[in-house]
């Protein structure tokens, strides 16, 4: 976890919630993914409701509270990588950021990366419920590591759309593989995934070979 997060559920929210507004508000100036910040409206707005069933006393009990810890972590995780992607983006001023409360760009970035050269290898393992496991390794001798360390991988963008679908999804992830969930009303559909790596500023290099997995 980033140490620019704050650790108490109040301050985090307030800190959260300020940054989500701001990138809601600047989308088309800071040339923002549009994807990105709907993910990051979705998960804050998650975080926040439970949050506050978690602080009313009507509410709150054993389970509010579980589902306030799995809310926050998925928002916390989210960050860790789109705290990156902000302070990468020139669109954004130093004002700006330090208005986020988010790390200056001069002691965090001192010369692009260039956009990834290489393809990666892709393969996905199908899971038990309803989930898919996609995995990217680097093409080179050796076994890949968790976590991404190679000049230019910053990490992996992967898109995949199901039959039926006419648009591409995408998610993103700076470790070597992404779970994607899917309900039960998708099983039995064919779902076809291509991955690309991607710097820091989220520009992606060539895209992999289309493969297919039935779910």
């Amino acid at each position: 976890m980033s140490r620019t997060q704050p650790i108490r559920d109040a301050e985090y929210i307030a800190w959260a919630r300020n940054i989500k507004n701001r990138c809601v508000a600047q989308m088309e100036e800071w040339d923002l993914y549009p994807a990105q910040v709907a993910r990051l409206t979705t998960l804050f707005d998650s975080a926040d409701a439970a949050y506050e069933a978690s602080l009313n006393p009507e509410t709150a009990n054993r389970h509010t509270v579980s589902i306030k810890q799995v809310a926050f972590s998925d928002l916390r995780v989210f960050f860790n990588t789109y705290i990156n992607v902000l302070v990468a983006n020139e669109n954004i001023s130093e004002s700006d950021l330090r208005g986020m409360g988010l790390p200056s760009r001069a002691h965090h970035f001192y010369e692009p990366l260039p956009v990834p050269g290489d393809v990666p290898e892709v393969g996905a393992v199908v899971g038990q419920h309803h989930d898919i496991n996609v995995y990217v390794a680097i093409p080179q001798h050796g076994q890949p590591s968790e976590f991404l360390t190679r000049k230019g991988y910053y990490g992996f963008v992967l898109r995949y759309r199901k039959d039926g679908d006419t648009e591409w999804r995408e998610e993103h992830s700076t470790r070597l593989h992404i779970t994607l969930l899917f309900e039960h009303e998708d099983e039995g559909k064919r779902l076809t995934l291509t991955a690309a790596w991607i710097n820091p500023r989220i520009q992606h290099g060539p895209w992999s070979d289309e493969i297919s997995v039935l779910n």
